[in-house]
Formats: structure tokens, sequence, C-alpha cells
């Protein structure tokens, strides 16, 4: 067979009839030529339930002949991604209506995940959201639709960055609640209907006669259960055609078990009959509906977070066109465009201001922050808040492009995402449900075999179906995962990936960057030395050789020669190495070296002529900076950056709690040192490449540490993907907010500290979460096939061990992050064993 194919390749063939095999072209990115395409055929085809696998001529895609019982497209797209080639997939969001358990989570995601073409499905009951991940190529959004609705729920597609689709909570206190009103009315009027029974009930146990006869019981139990009970019946009815065992089936199960044994007792045995349960049948229905309701109440909360940032974002924007105002939607905003922006108005796009001057807000983005002051030339970011005065703001990225936008896909992607525990959760209940049905027949006739009546039979089996309803299994971590990402984008803290809080919770020694980390970012030059004494000749070679560069220090060279009046050369090559400095080449053919001591000795470059300006080069902290022309050292320049005014509090904090701390730094041995000294820190490592740095995390992780890097720079980039816990801060790079887990929208340090802990404490709610719902289904069980509980008790028990974990989770919604000037309670953050 050809590793190439010839002709063109139907995206999905279905198998011959009668094969076990699935045939899939699936589009890769990434493959260059020949040797790739190689490479990729080759790794496919080692992996257990490939039959065949064939390069398309494009070198775009593979079709891939497989066992489906063997190997899913996820498989292929995990392998190639280990070969660092990636699936060309789309993500598609849905709103998902009518999940109610863990079981409707599981039907959903199976019935997405068999439609052609899905990778995998994430179902979130908390955000009732499902995000299919797909092939490019294969994008059907109408056909994933149908399969959801097959499955029996309700489903409509959400637009990029839409709106949470939380339709049972969204809105129970704010506008478009229609359906959650409908849902709220049906809840009070299986209350008010509910409430006489639980008194004849109560009456009846307690004074040995009813408050009323059989036959108001039977009226109002049937309303309760005609009304409060058609959602469970119809998904119980979905579930049965589809051969599966949910909680609604459960609920159904049970209070109609209740109801049909005393409307046949109640017939047989008449009205003196006492062993009924009306009130129970009745009870159960409003149980539930009274437990989901507060469920969703709660859930509410959880998802306030990300709510709350969609607020920000502009519908409409005022675009200045010949003259003319026009209001435009914010989509149809184009690059280069001039927005208007009144005072205390939202700044609708990402820009830089081109006219006005005004104070801008941006606490509702970064957490945290008095406003600053902004003028022509000044970036600013979409969503914040403008002052006093007007602006005129030329947009520089499309709305979809925006850090707003961003900031949310961010959110929403990890509040979206399955914690890894939630797996095996799912392989639980798939499982737990047809268990409970099985111990709830052997409860039946356990009972009857040991000679007791068929009421008390009944009533222990019943107590079993209702009990043990997995509801609080399914929203356990889903629901903690909400709030605690949503409590940290409040704070300005981006996790990137629901592993990162995993993560988290074992740091043990953080790893800091000091340029635009610890220090401001903002350096300044302190004073130039030439060793032939011109120094406007030093310092125009080094303005000149610094013209390509970002680096800060770059900067505060121009622009301390630029102060002077110096007019740097035209540049004809220029090379940034990262961790050393840069390597220029002038107009005039001027070959300049412009970094740190290991470039020179990299180069060749003899430095005993400049040892005497070293120690004023150095002195007190700062950084030292030497140039060198054609082989020639010719002096140097010393720059200092002061250091954040919270970074003392912020290490001191993490000391406290048992982390380790450690400086890494590119810079030289003196300026390192004193940054390590004013912070308190023994271990400092000073003139570290991008490859040190990694090699450092290395050693330290061979030792047995956690270890949390936190960075800002592209040569930070490495050792951030190295690290078990990568930490980039506001201002960082591309290359560094790609690679981190942790994004901090603010640049103080203390926010590391606040990041790590939200982290913690949101994981340790997802452990507390599930381990509640675990014990609490594991000791019910028993406690109802023992007859210790009434079916009524364990209705209303089974709903509050939904409301009980929802309610934990919340309890996240309330994390403040701390201020830089206060300290940490012991305790509040310190590391788990």
């Amino acid at each position: 067979m050809s590793d190439v194919a010839t002709d063109s390749e139907p995206v999905l063939d279905p198998p011959a009839s009668g094969s076990p095999y699935r045939r899939v072209v699936v589009p890769v990115l990434g493959m260059r030529d020949a040797t790739d395409a190689h490479r990729v055929r080759n790794r496919l085809m080692r992996m257990e339930g490939v039959v065949s696998a064939t390069v398309g001529s494009d070198l775009d895609s593979v079709a891939v002949t497989l066992d489906p019982a063997r190997a899913t497209l996820r498989d292929l797209a995990a392998e190639l991604d280990a070969m660092d080639f990636a699936l060309g997939d789309a993500l598609v969001p849905l709103s998902i209506r009518g999940m109610t358990s863990s079981a409707c989570v599981a039907r959903v995601r199976t019935a997405l995940e068999h439609v052609d073409g899905v990778i995998e499905a994430q179902v979130n009951p908390v955000l009732n959201r499902a995000d299919v991940r797909i092939l490019a190529r294969d994008i059907d959004v109408d056909g994933l639709m149908h399969a959801v609705r097959r499955a029996g729920y309700g489903v409509t597609p959400l637009g990029e960055h839409g709106a949470v689709a939380d339709i049972e909570s969204a809105a129970i206190y704010g506008a478009g609640a229609g359906a959650t009103r409908f849902e709220s009315l049906m809840l009070g009027i299986v209350g008010v209907l509910t409430v006489p029974l639980l008194l004849n009930l109560a009456w009846r146990v307690l004074a040995g006669t009813p408050l009323f006869g059989p036959f108001w019981a039977f009226l109002l139990s049937s309303v309760v259960i005609g009304l409060g009970g058609a959602r469970y019946a119809m998904g119980a009815w979905r579930a049965i055609a589809a051969h599966e065992a949910t909680m609604d089936l459960l609920v159904v199960l049970g209070s109609a078990s209740a109801y049909l044994y005393s409307l046949i007792a109640w017939v047989s045995i008449g009205p003196a009959g006492r062993n009924l349960y009306f009130e129970t049948a009745a009870a159960i229905i409003a149980f539930v509906r009274l437990g989901k309701w507060l469920e969703a109440v709660v859930k509410h909360g959880t998802t306030r977070a990300i709510r709350s940032l969609m607020e920000l974002r502009a519908k409409s924007a005022r675009v200045i066109k010949d003259g003319a105002l026009i209001s435009k939607p914010i989509d149809k905003v184009a690059v280069g465009d001039v927005v208007m922006v009144k005072p205390y108005e939202r700044i609708p796009v990402d820009g830089v201001i081109v006219k006005g001057e005004s104070t801008v807000d941006a606490s509702m983005i970064t957490g945290a922050g008095l406003p600053e002051d902004k003028g022509e030339g000044d970036p600013v970011t979409g969503g914040t808040m403008n002052g006093g005065g007007v602006l005129h703001v030329r947009a520089t990225c499309l709305a979809a492009e925006s850090t707003l936008a961003q900031i949310i896909s961010l959110v929403e992607e990890a509040q979206a995402r399955k914690v890894p525990l939630q797996r095996f959760v799912d392989r639980v209940t798939t499982t737990f449900i047809p268990v409970v049905l099985g111990l709830s027949v052997f409860t039946l006739f356990g009972w009857l075999a040991l000679e007791n009546s068929f009421s008390e039979a009944i009533r222990a089996a019943v107590s079993v179906l209702v009990i043990a309803c997995p509801c609080a299994l399914g929203l356990a971590a889903p629901a903690a995962l909400v709030a605690g990402t949503g409590a940290a984008a409040r704070a300005g803290i981006l996790i990137h990936d629901i592993d990162s809080l995993q993560k988290a919770y074992g740091i043990d020694t953080v790893l800091f960057d000091k340029t635009g980390t610890l220090s401001e970012g903002r350096p300044f030059v302190t004073s130039v030395e030439a060793l032939d004494g011109d120094v406007t000749r030093l310092l125009t070679l080094a303005a000149s050789a610094q013209q390509g560069s970002e680096h800060p220090l770059g900067r505060a060279i121009l622009a301390h020669a630029e102060n002077y009046g110096i007019v740097p050369e035209s540049l004809k090559s220029f090379e940034a190495i990262p961790g050393r400095g840069v390597r220029a080449v002038l107009e005039g053919q001027t070959t300049v070296l412009i970094g740190n001591r290991p470039l020179m000795d990299a180069n060749g470059i003899e430095m005993s002529a400049g040892e005497w300006v070293a120690p004023m080069l150095g002195m007190q902290g700062r950084s030292a900076i030497w140039i060198a022309a054609d082989g020639q050292l010719l002096g140097g320049i010393s720059v200092t950056d002061p250091m954040r005014a919270d970074a003392p509090r912020a290490v001191a904090n993490l000391k406290a709690h048992g982390v380790a701390c450690a400086v890494v730094s590119g810079d030289s041995e003196t300026a390192v040192a004193a940054v390590a000294e004013n912070l308190g820190v023994k271990n400092a490592f000073c003139d570290a490449t991008p490859e040190t740095k990694v090699r450092i995390v290395r050693r330290l992780q061979g030792k047995g540490r956690s270890v949390a890097m936190v960075g800002d720079g592209i040569n930070d980039a490495p050792a951030l993907a190295e690290a078990d816990l990568g930490i980039a801060v506001g201002t960082a790079a591309d290359a560094a907010m790609q690679t981190a887990d942790i994004i901090l929208l603010r640049a103080d340090v203390i926010t590391v500290a606040n990041a790590l802990e939200v982290a913690r404490e949101t994981w340790g709610k997802i452990r507390q979460n599930l381990a509640l719902a675990f014990v609490y289904n594991v000791v019910a069980l028993p406690i109802a096939a023992l007859g210790f509980l009434s079916p009524t008790v364990a209705g209303a028990a089974m709903a509050l061990s939904s409301v009980s974990v929802v309610f934990n989770a919340f309890l996240l919604t309330r994390w403040k992050p701390r201020l830089a000037d206060a300290p940490t309670p012991r305790g509040r953050f310190s590391r788990r064993k």
C-alpha cells in the first residue's frame, strides 16, 4: 500500500456490510514533507485497533481504517499530539435542556460521541452545556442537535462566547425567565398541594388518626404526580425506550410504586386501610422538584463570574467616519476604526488612544487596582471603564480576538472541562442505577422472606429507589469547578486547564523570574561607562543595536538615548539571543554585541579592560549591560529596575506556608543577589539562559519537588512548560501566555499566592464534594434497605444531598483575594500532603 494517496478521499465512509471496521479521513496539521508523512503513517499503524493508514497526497489528511471497539478518534488525536502534529478539529458549544442527573450527562455525551466525526464531547450539568470536539471538515451542527433531541433533551447552538447555557437557573431572579418562571410556578403549586398531605401524614403518625380520609389523599397526590411528575415520567419513558437506567426512572418507580400500592390497597381493603402511601408518593415528587429548584438557585450563583464578564462586552460602538458618528454592532467594528468613548462609559474595543485624556478603571477585568491615567498613545482594553474624559480609540483587533473575548473563552473552556476524577464517577454512575434497581428488588423479596408484610416490604424497597438517585455525584465536581474558576476570574486569575488545579494542590517550590515579574518591568539607565571616554558613541551604538528589541532593558536604553537627543544609526540585521542579549549589524557594517557577561565570553570578547568599571555598573544590585563592537569591548551601561512593593510580602507569605522560593534570572550575579537579599530568599540563580532555567526546574523535580515557575518573557516559556505549574504574569509575552497553566491579569506578585490558594481551594472542594456524595450513597442505601427510612424521608434526604453538594461548591464564590498588605492567616493555603 502506498503511503500517499493519489486521489481525493471522502471524509467519512461507512463500513462495508458486515465489516467491523470503520474508515475515516482525518485532517492533520503540521506535516511538511514525505518524512513527516512516513512517520505519521508508521506511528498510527503501530496503534492497537488501526488496520491501515494512508497519508493524503497534499499532506493535510490521513485516511485511517480502524476497529471502533479498540481505537477511537480521541486515541488518534492523542497519538498525533504526542508526535507534535495536531488533528484539524473545531469546538462546537451547545446549550442542553432537561438534564437532571449524571446519568443524563452520560446519555447526552454518548449520543454526541456516536455522531460521525466527533472526537469527544464534554458535558457540564452546572452550565447545562456541551462542548463537542469534532473534525473540522465534519462540522454538522444540525446533526449534533438531532442526536441530542433523539436522546430526549432540548438543545440550541451557542455562538462564539455565547451566554452561559444555564436555562433552568440563569434567570430565576431576572429577565428571560420564561421557562424558569413556569418551573417556579409548578413548584409552588406542587408545594401547596403537598403541605396538607405531609400534615395529614404527621397527624396520623403522632395522633393515630388522619386529618382527612384516603379519598382526599388520593386526589391531592394524583394532582401532584400528574403535574409535578410529568417531566420525570417523560424522562423515564425515554430511558426505557433507550434501554437505559436514569435518575428519572428511579424517581418514577419510587413514586409510582408507592402510589399504585396505595391505590390497590385502598380499593381492596377499603377506607379502613391504614398503610397507605399517597402522601409519600406526592412528597417524593415535591422534594425532588424542590431539590432541583434549590440546586438551580445555587448553580446560578456559581455561574455569576462568567455572566459578569459577559456583561462587560459592548453591544455597539460609535465609529467616527468622515467626521460623523456611526453606531455599529461591536462585531462589525474593523481594525483601524476610530471609536469615540464618552465619559463614564465602557471602552468597547481593544485599541490605542489617538485623542483625549482620561482615567481608565480596569478592576473589573484584573480584579483590583486603582484607575490609571491614560493619554494619547496608551493602549486600552475593551470592557474597562472610562473616567471623566472623552477618548478617541483606534481599534487594534476584532471583537472576537479582544482581550475580554479571550478571557471569557479561557474561563468557559476551563469550566466546561471534565475533572479527571469525574470520568471515574461517570463509570460508577452508569452501573450504579442498575445495581440500585437490583438492590430494591432484593430488598422487597428479602423483607417478604423474613415474613414481613407486603406494606413494609414495599416501603423499604421504595426508600431504596428514592434515596439512591446519584444526582449529587454528577454535580460534585462541575459545581466546584465552575464556582472556583469563576471566583479566580473575578480576581484576575485565569486557570488555563482543569489539570492545573490538581497540579497547584501539591506545589511546594516556586521559582520567580526577576525582570518584569519581581521587578516592575520599567527599568531606566543610571549610568553609562565608556572605556575610551566617548559616552555619546557608546550610547549611539547601544541604541542602534536595540532598535529591534522588545526587551524592557532595550527599551530603557532607547529611551535614555532619546532623552539625550541621540539619533540611532540604521539597522541592517538583528538577532535576539534569549537570556544573553542581542547581536546587530548596523548599516555601516559595524557588528555590535550588547548583553551580559556570558554573551561576551561566548563570543571571545576580552573583558580585562573593563574590570575597573564592573563594580560601578553592578553597584546596589543594578544590571550591568556590556557593549562590544567588531570584537572589542567598548564599555557598559548600568540599568536599574525597581522591585515591586508587594514582592517581599508575597514571598514571605509563601514561605510561611511551607512553599520554598527561589529567584532564577538571566541578570548579573550582583543584581540577582541584591533582589534575593531584599526578598529574604536564600536560593538565587544568575546568568540563566532559557536552557538553564529548564535544567534548574528538572533538577528540583528530580529531588522530588513539585515546582511552579513564574515568569513573563519569551525566555521563560520553556521553563513555564517544563515546570509542574507554569504561571504567567499580566504583562507576559504571548509565548509565556500560551505555555502557562495559570495566567495572572494583574502584574503584582501577591497574585501568585492568591492563584495557588484559589486553585488549591477549588481542587480541595472537588474532593470534598465527591467524598460527600460517595459517602452519602454508601451510608444511605443500607439504612434505607433495613427499613430505617420512610420513602418520604428518603426523598427529602436525596434532595438535600444534591443541594448540600452544590451549596458546598457555592461557598467558593465567597473567596476573596488577599491584598498586598494583608498577611495570610496560617494554614489558609498550606500544602496538602
